[in-house]
């Protein structure tokens, strides 16, 4: 969970020095972006690191 918070932070971070930079704070990317760090975060976590993916049917 340290991980993930760390993430979080880093993310909010560098949308506001990328936002300083350019003058555009679009809150809608960030938190798209936000949500797929979540939602991989998630769905790693449900399947484990040593499995692959089977594409042979």
């Amino acid at each position: 969970m340290k991980n993930i918070i760390g993430l979080i932070i880093g993310t909010f971070a560098g949308w506001l020095i990328w936002g300083y930079f350019t003058g555009e704070f679009s809150g809608e990317r960030f938190f798209m972006f936000l949500m797929g760090i979540i939602m991989g975060y998630i769905i790693g976590r449900i399947k484990p690191k040593g499995k692959k993916f089977d594409l042979e049917t």
